[in-house]
């Protein structure tokens, strides 16, 4: 398992929010799916399993354990 560091905007938020989230995934699709109702739209918007919609800033890679 990979952590992953996921910053995001949301249309719901004022201008200069950035929230950022920590999430446990075998993959940085896997960790997206743990925020998000469906994968982001081409132009970045995406809907958010809370609801709101928003866009992905950046997904970074950050430990890794080994699960053997």
């Amino acid at each position: 398992m990979t952590e992953y560091c996921i910053e995001y905007k949301r249309d719901d938020m004022p201008e200069n929010y950035t929230g950022k989230t920590f999430k446990w995934a075998h993959n940085e699709k896997e960790a997206l799916d743990n925020i998000l109702k469906k994968r982001p739209e081409k132009d970045g918007t995406c809907v958010f399993k809370r609801g709101g919609t928003g866009k992905i800033i950046s997904v970074k890679k950050l430990a890794a354990i080994n699960t053997k």
